[in-house]
Protein backbone atom coordinates (compact mmCIF):
# COMPACT_ATOMS: atom_id res chain seq x y z
CA UNK A 1 0.00 0.00 0.00
CA UNK A 2 1.19 3.54 -0.80
CA UNK A 3 1.01 5.78 2.26
CA UNK A 4 1.66 9.52 2.42
CA UNK A 5 2.66 10.69 5.92
CA UNK A 6 1.86 14.35 6.62
CA UNK A 7 4.02 15.94 9.31
CA UNK A 8 5.48 19.28 10.35
CA UNK A 9 2.81 21.91 9.78
CA UNK A 10 2.48 25.42 11.17
CA UNK A 11 1.74 24.97 14.87
CA UNK A 12 4.06 25.35 17.85
CA UNK A 13 4.21 21.52 17.89
CA UNK A 14 5.88 21.48 14.47
CA UNK A 15 9.22 19.99 15.55
CA UNK A 16 7.55 17.20 17.50
CA UNK A 17 5.37 16.47 14.48
CA UNK A 18 8.43 16.14 12.24
CA UNK A 19 9.94 13.65 14.71
CA UNK A 20 6.63 11.76 14.78
CA UNK A 21 6.56 11.74 10.98
CA UNK A 22 10.05 10.28 10.78
CA UNK A 23 9.11 7.49 13.20
CA UNK A 24 5.72 6.72 11.67
CA UNK A 25 7.16 6.57 8.16
CA UNK A 26 9.92 4.23 9.28
CA UNK A 27 7.48 1.92 11.07
CA UNK A 28 5.06 1.87 8.13
CA UNK A 29 7.95 0.95 5.83
CA UNK A 30 8.94 -1.85 8.22
CA UNK A 31 5.33 -3.06 8.02
CA UNK A 32 5.80 -3.48 4.28
CA UNK A 33 4.26 -0.29 2.90
CA UNK A 34 5.60 2.14 0.32
CA UNK A 35 5.88 5.42 2.21
CA UNK A 36 6.55 9.06 1.44
CA UNK A 37 6.49 12.12 3.72
CA UNK A 38 5.27 15.65 3.13
CA UNK A 39 5.39 18.85 5.21
CA UNK A 40 2.59 21.21 4.09
CA UNK A 41 4.67 24.22 5.17
CA UNK A 42 7.46 23.22 2.76
CA UNK A 43 5.42 23.09 -0.46
CA UNK A 44 6.42 20.95 -3.39
CA UNK A 45 8.88 18.55 -1.71
CA UNK A 46 8.05 14.89 -1.21
CA UNK A 47 10.47 12.96 0.99
CA UNK A 48 11.32 9.28 1.19
CA UNK A 49 10.52 7.31 4.34
CA UNK A 50 14.17 7.22 5.43
CA UNK A 51 14.97 10.91 4.84
CA UNK A 52 15.06 12.57 8.28
CA UNK A 53 13.03 15.76 8.63
CA UNK A 54 13.32 16.42 12.37
CA UNK A 55 16.41 17.91 14.02
CA UNK A 56 18.46 15.55 16.18
CA UNK A 57 17.19 17.23 19.37
CA UNK A 58 13.62 18.49 19.73
CA UNK A 59 14.76 21.19 22.16
CA UNK A 60 13.94 22.50 25.60
CA UNK A 61 11.23 24.91 24.51
CA UNK A 62 8.62 24.89 21.77
CA UNK A 63 9.46 26.98 18.72
CA UNK A 64 7.03 29.72 17.68
CA UNK A 65 4.41 28.73 15.11
CA UNK A 66 5.53 29.41 11.54
CA UNK A 67 2.07 29.56 10.00
CA UNK A 68 0.25 32.54 8.63
CA UNK A 69 -2.56 32.53 11.20
CA UNK A 70 -5.12 32.05 8.49
CA UNK A 71 -6.14 30.23 5.36
CA UNK A 72 -3.48 30.19 2.65
CA UNK A 73 -4.62 28.85 -0.73
CA UNK A 74 -1.03 28.14 -1.80
CA UNK A 75 -0.54 25.67 1.08
CA UNK A 76 -3.78 23.88 0.23
CA UNK A 77 -3.06 23.76 -3.50
CA UNK A 78 0.48 22.46 -2.89
CA UNK A 79 -0.87 19.76 -0.57
CA UNK A 80 -3.38 18.64 -3.18
CA UNK A 81 -0.62 18.62 -5.79
CA UNK A 82 1.52 16.46 -3.49
CA UNK A 83 -1.34 14.01 -3.06
CA UNK A 84 -1.88 13.95 -6.83
CA UNK A 85 1.83 13.33 -7.41
CA UNK A 86 2.28 10.68 -4.71
CA UNK A 87 -1.03 8.97 -5.54
CA UNK A 88 -1.30 7.33 -2.10
CA UNK A 89 -3.88 4.74 -1.16
CA UNK A 90 -4.24 6.60 2.12
CA UNK A 91 -2.84 9.55 4.02
CA UNK A 92 -1.45 9.20 7.54
CA UNK A 93 -1.64 12.64 9.19
CA UNK A 94 0.60 13.14 12.21
CA UNK A 95 0.37 16.93 12.30
CA UNK A 96 0.10 17.90 15.96
CA UNK A 97 -2.07 20.91 16.68
CA UNK A 98 -3.21 23.62 14.28
CA UNK A 99 -5.02 22.79 11.05
CA UNK A 100 -3.60 19.26 11.11
CA UNK A 101 -5.42 18.17 14.26
CA UNK A 102 -8.41 20.51 14.56
CA UNK A 103 -10.42 18.88 11.77
CA UNK A 104 -9.53 21.31 8.98
CA UNK A 105 -7.18 18.91 7.19
CA UNK A 106 -9.56 16.01 7.72
CA UNK A 107 -12.42 17.97 6.14
CA UNK A 108 -10.24 18.74 3.11
CA UNK A 109 -9.32 15.06 2.72
CA UNK A 110 -13.00 14.13 3.03
CA UNK A 111 -13.83 16.64 0.30
CA UNK A 112 -11.38 15.07 -2.16
CA UNK A 113 -12.38 11.53 -1.13
CA UNK A 114 -8.92 10.63 0.19
CA UNK A 115 -8.87 7.98 2.95
CA UNK A 116 -6.81 8.85 6.02
CA UNK A 117 -5.79 7.37 9.34
CA UNK A 118 -7.22 8.63 12.60
CA UNK A 119 -10.35 10.52 13.57
CA UNK A 120 -12.61 12.44 11.23
CA UNK A 121 -13.11 16.18 11.06
CA UNK A 122 -15.89 16.46 13.65
CA UNK A 123 -14.18 14.30 16.27
CA UNK A 124 -10.89 16.09 15.67
CA UNK A 125 -12.50 19.49 16.18
CA UNK A 126 -14.34 18.38 19.32
CA UNK A 127 -11.18 16.95 20.85
CA UNK A 128 -9.04 20.00 20.09
CA UNK A 129 -11.55 22.44 21.59
CA UNK A 130 -11.35 21.64 25.29
CA UNK A 131 -14.57 23.54 26.03
CA UNK A 132 -16.52 21.23 23.72
CA UNK A 133 -14.71 18.05 24.75
CA UNK A 134 -15.16 18.83 28.46
CA UNK A 135 -18.90 19.21 27.85
CA UNK A 136 -18.99 15.86 26.03
CA UNK A 137 -17.02 14.15 28.83
CA UNK A 138 -19.36 15.54 31.47
CA UNK A 139 -22.41 14.30 29.55
CA UNK A 140 -20.86 10.84 29.14
CA UNK A 141 -19.91 10.54 32.82
CA UNK A 142 -16.15 10.91 32.33
CA UNK A 143 -14.85 12.85 35.37
CA UNK A 144 -13.20 16.24 34.76
CA UNK A 145 -11.92 19.11 36.89
CA UNK A 146 -13.86 22.29 37.54
CA UNK A 147 -13.02 25.00 35.05
CA UNK A 148 -14.14 27.80 32.77
CA UNK A 149 -13.28 29.35 29.41
CA UNK A 150 -12.83 33.09 29.09
CA UNK A 151 -15.47 34.46 26.67
CA UNK A 152 -14.30 35.86 23.36
CA UNK A 153 -13.78 39.61 23.06
CA UNK A 154 -13.37 39.97 26.82
CA UNK A 155 -11.77 43.36 27.52
CA UNK A 156 -10.11 42.55 30.86
CA UNK A 157 -9.08 38.90 30.65
CA UNK A 158 -6.63 39.09 33.55
CA UNK A 159 -9.15 40.70 35.87
CA UNK A 160 -11.88 38.24 34.93
CA UNK A 161 -9.62 35.23 35.46
CA UNK A 162 -8.58 36.47 38.91
CA UNK A 163 -12.17 37.06 39.98
CA UNK A 164 -13.43 33.72 38.67
CA UNK A 165 -10.62 31.73 40.30
CA UNK A 166 -11.20 33.43 43.65
CA UNK A 167 -14.98 32.97 43.51
CA UNK A 168 -14.93 29.34 42.38
CA UNK A 169 -12.11 26.91 43.20
CA UNK A 170 -9.26 29.13 44.40
CA UNK A 171 -5.52 28.75 44.01
CA UNK A 172 -3.53 26.96 42.77
CA UNK A 173 -5.10 26.80 39.32
CA UNK A 174 -4.01 25.85 35.81
CA UNK A 175 -4.18 28.29 32.88
CA UNK A 176 -3.74 26.90 29.39
CA UNK A 177 -4.74 27.34 25.74
CA UNK A 178 -8.19 26.19 24.72
CA UNK A 179 -6.89 24.55 21.52
CA UNK A 180 -3.21 23.89 22.21
CA UNK A 181 -1.23 20.76 23.03
CA UNK A 182 2.16 19.50 24.25
CA UNK A 183 1.61 21.66 27.39
CA UNK A 184 2.73 24.67 25.31
CA UNK A 185 1.44 27.83 26.97
CA UNK A 186 0.35 25.96 30.11
CA UNK A 187 1.06 27.56 33.51
CA UNK A 188 0.30 26.73 37.12
CA UNK A 189 -0.67 29.85 39.04
CA UNK A 190 -0.41 30.02 42.83
CA UNK A 191 -1.59 33.58 43.46
CA UNK A 192 -3.28 36.52 41.69
CA UNK A 193 0.14 37.94 40.86
CA UNK A 194 0.90 34.90 38.64
CA UNK A 195 -2.20 35.28 36.48
CA UNK A 196 -1.12 38.01 34.07
CA UNK A 197 2.01 36.21 32.84
CA UNK A 198 0.03 32.98 32.40
CA UNK A 199 -2.72 34.72 30.42
CA UNK A 200 -0.18 36.48 28.20
CA UNK A 201 1.51 33.14 27.46
CA UNK A 202 -1.79 31.85 26.05
CA UNK A 203 -2.52 35.05 24.16
CA UNK A 204 0.93 34.86 22.53
CA UNK A 205 -0.31 31.68 20.84
CA UNK A 206 -3.39 33.52 19.54
CA UNK A 207 -5.55 31.15 21.55
CA UNK A 208 -8.36 31.52 24.07
CA UNK A 209 -7.84 31.01 27.80
CA UNK A 210 -9.01 27.89 29.65
CA UNK A 211 -8.73 27.87 33.45
CA UNK A 212 -9.02 24.67 35.48
CA UNK A 213 -8.88 23.83 39.16
CA UNK A 214 -5.56 22.27 40.08
CA UNK A 215 -5.83 18.51 40.67
CA UNK A 216 -2.99 16.74 42.44
CA UNK A 217 -2.38 13.28 41.07
CA UNK A 218 -0.25 10.84 39.16
CA UNK A 219 -0.08 11.41 35.41
CA UNK A 220 -1.55 8.51 33.47
CA UNK A 221 -1.74 8.12 29.69
CA UNK A 222 -4.29 5.76 28.17
CA UNK A 223 -3.90 4.69 24.54
CA UNK A 224 -6.99 3.58 22.63
CA UNK A 225 -6.65 1.79 19.29
CA UNK A 226 -9.69 0.52 17.40
CA UNK A 227 -11.86 0.96 20.54
CA UNK A 228 -9.44 -1.15 22.60
CA UNK A 229 -7.65 0.27 25.66
CA UNK A 230 -3.94 -0.51 25.73
CA UNK A 231 -1.85 -0.85 28.91
CA UNK A 232 -1.67 2.42 30.85
CA UNK A 233 1.56 4.40 31.08
CA UNK A 234 2.48 6.36 34.21
CA UNK A 235 4.55 9.51 33.67
CA UNK A 236 6.92 10.57 36.45
CA UNK A 237 8.89 13.76 35.76
CA UNK A 238 12.01 13.95 37.90
CA UNK A 239 11.40 17.65 38.53
CA UNK A 240 8.34 19.86 38.12
CA UNK A 241 5.44 18.72 35.96
CA UNK A 242 5.24 17.10 32.54
CA UNK A 243 5.97 20.23 30.50
CA UNK A 244 7.52 20.53 27.04
CA UNK A 245 11.13 20.16 28.20
CA UNK A 246 10.35 17.17 30.44
CA UNK A 247 8.46 15.52 27.59
CA UNK A 248 11.10 15.86 24.94
CA UNK A 249 14.44 15.89 26.81
CA UNK A 250 15.94 12.47 27.40
CA UNK A 251 16.42 11.52 31.05
CA UNK A 252 14.08 14.10 32.56
CA UNK A 253 11.11 11.77 32.98
CA UNK A 254 10.57 8.16 33.99
CA UNK A 255 7.87 6.11 32.27
CA UNK A 256 6.27 3.02 33.79
CA UNK A 257 4.51 0.76 31.32
CA UNK A 258 2.29 -0.82 32.34
CA UNK A 259 1.49 1.67 35.09
CA UNK A 260 1.81 0.13 38.59
CA UNK A 261 -1.86 0.43 39.52
CA UNK A 262 -4.36 -1.92 41.07
CA UNK A 263 -6.71 -3.85 38.83
CA UNK A 264 -9.74 -1.76 39.78
CA UNK A 265 -7.96 1.55 39.12
CA UNK A 266 -6.60 0.28 35.80
CA UNK A 267 -10.00 -0.98 34.67
CA UNK A 268 -11.76 2.24 35.67
CA UNK A 269 -9.33 4.47 33.79
CA UNK A 270 -9.32 2.23 30.72
CA UNK A 271 -13.14 2.23 30.65
CA UNK A 272 -13.17 6.02 30.97
CA UNK A 273 -10.62 6.30 28.15
CA UNK A 274 -12.75 4.23 25.79
CA UNK A 275 -15.85 6.21 26.81
CA UNK A 276 -14.05 9.51 26.11
CA UNK A 277 -12.84 8.15 22.75
CA UNK A 278 -16.33 7.07 21.76
CA UNK A 279 -18.26 10.09 23.04
CA UNK A 280 -16.23 12.38 20.78
CA UNK A 281 -16.69 10.01 17.85
CA UNK A 282 -12.98 9.20 17.52
CA UNK A 283 -11.69 6.44 15.29
CA UNK A 284 -8.41 4.68 14.62
CA UNK A 285 -6.29 5.73 17.57
CA UNK A 286 -5.96 8.38 20.27
CA UNK A 287 -4.31 9.04 23.61
CA UNK A 288 -6.44 10.02 26.59
CA UNK A 289 -4.68 11.82 29.45
CA UNK A 290 -5.66 11.47 33.10
CA UNK A 291 -4.62 12.50 36.59
CA UNK A 292 -5.09 9.89 39.31
CA UNK A 293 -5.49 11.19 42.86
CA UNK A 294 -5.86 9.58 46.25
CA UNK A 295 -8.58 7.03 46.87
CA UNK A 296 -8.77 6.09 43.21
CA UNK A 297 -10.35 9.41 42.16
CA UNK A 298 -9.25 10.51 38.70
CA UNK A 299 -10.00 13.20 36.14
CA UNK A 300 -9.69 13.26 32.36
CA UNK A 301 -7.65 16.12 30.95
CA UNK A 302 -8.05 15.69 27.21
CA UNK A 303 -8.13 13.40 24.19
CA UNK A 304 -5.30 13.71 21.67
CA UNK A 305 -6.52 12.50 18.29
CA UNK A 306 -3.03 12.73 16.75
CA UNK A 307 -0.75 12.04 19.71
CA UNK A 308 3.02 12.10 19.63
CA UNK A 309 4.53 9.18 17.75
CA UNK A 310 8.22 9.81 18.25
CA UNK A 311 10.56 6.96 19.16
CA UNK A 312 10.04 7.85 22.85
CA UNK A 313 6.34 8.78 22.80
CA UNK A 314 3.66 7.34 25.05
CA UNK A 315 1.57 5.48 22.47
CA UNK A 316 4.48 3.30 21.25
CA UNK A 317 5.38 2.63 24.91
CA UNK A 318 1.83 1.41 25.55
CA UNK A 319 1.97 -0.80 22.46
CA UNK A 320 5.26 -2.34 23.54
CA UNK A 321 3.80 -3.00 27.00
CA UNK A 322 1.05 -4.91 25.20
CA UNK A 323 3.67 -6.92 23.30
CA UNK A 324 3.01 -5.06 20.06
CA UNK A 325 5.95 -3.50 18.26
CA UNK A 326 5.37 -0.14 16.49
CA UNK A 327 5.15 -1.57 12.93
CA UNK A 328 2.29 -3.80 14.08
CA UNK A 329 0.69 -0.79 15.82
CA UNK A 330 0.83 1.15 12.54
CA UNK A 331 -0.83 -1.73 10.74
CA UNK A 332 -3.64 -1.88 13.30
CA UNK A 333 -4.24 1.85 12.87
CA UNK A 334 -4.44 1.76 9.09
CA UNK A 335 -6.57 -1.37 9.19
CA UNK A 336 -9.26 0.90 10.69
CA UNK A 337 -9.36 3.01 7.51
CA UNK A 338 -12.03 2.32 4.91
CA UNK A 339 -10.36 2.50 1.51
CA UNK A 340 -12.06 3.36 -1.77
CA UNK A 341 -14.05 0.35 -2.92
CA UNK A 342 -13.62 -1.48 0.38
Amino acid sequence: MRVLVLCGGESAERIVSLASGDAVASWLAQAGHEVMKYDPEQPGRLHSSDEPLAPEAIGLAAPPPIGRRGFDPSVVLALLDAIDTAKPDLVFPILHGGYGENGTLQALLDWVNMPYAGSGSLASGLAMNKEWSRAAFRAAGVPITEGFVVPERQSDVVGLVRKRIESSFGYPAVIKPLWGGSTIGLSKVHSPSDVEAAVRAVEALADRVLVEAHFTGREIAATVVADEAYPLVEIRPKEGFYDYSNKYTSGRTDYLAPAPLGRSETDAIQRAAVTAFRCLGCSGFARVDFLLGEGGRFVCLEVNTLPGMTQSSLVPKAARAKGEEPPRLMQRIIDCVRLHGA
